[in-house]
């Protein structure tokens, strides 16, 4: 059973581990969208990406330890008082740097989602400008500003395409 308390434990590091590269990732990204950088901010979301994808692994892992441990319905902020005596401190101090880091990221994330939003509007802005669909309009919505379809009935094949049936 004590296996199961410290095991958990470490994944409660490995989780902070994890939101800090985030928070990383999230700093890299207003980098790169401040400096119009796109092949950079491609590949913070790529590593984002694979980050997402080994939280889902470790979320299983928790869901184990958490039901070995009897502790399903039990807060994140109330695991100390779960915990053997020996290791409540521990458990707590765990917990604090978990939920720290998290406020850290979802501050730095934040950020990172004005900086493209901004970004997202100026593009959109210049696009207008040129003369390119408004942002509210659809590719479906027919002709664009600046667009003039070609009439159907002046429309006629190159010469040699064209074939004389009189002979």
């Amino acid at each position: 059973m004590s296996d199961a308390y410290r095991s958990y434990l470490e994944l409660l590091e490995t989780l902070r581990d994890k939101v800090e590269a985030l928070s990383e990732l999230a700093k890299k990204k207003i980098e790169a969208a401040e400096n119009d950088d796109l092949m950079a901010l491609n590949e913070v979301i790529k590593q984002e990406q694979a980050l997402a994808l080994s939280f889902r692994g470790l979320e299983r892992t928790r869901e184990k330890l958490v039901e070995e441990m009897g502790l399903q319905e039990v807060a994140l902020s109330q695991l100390a008082t779960r915990y053997p005596l020996e290791m409540r401190e521990e458990a707590r101090q765990a917990a604090a740097a978990l939920q720290d880091e998290f406020q850290t990221y979802q501050g730095v994330a934040k950020t990172a989602r004005g900086v493209l939003e901004r970004n997202l509007y100026e593009v959109e802005s210049i696009l207008t400008s040129l003369g390119g669909p408004l942002p509210e309009e659809s590719p479906a919505a027919g002709p664009r500003p600046g667009y003039k379809p070609p009439a159907a009935e002046t429309a006629a094949p190159p010469p040699s395409m064209r074939t004389d049936f009189r002979a």
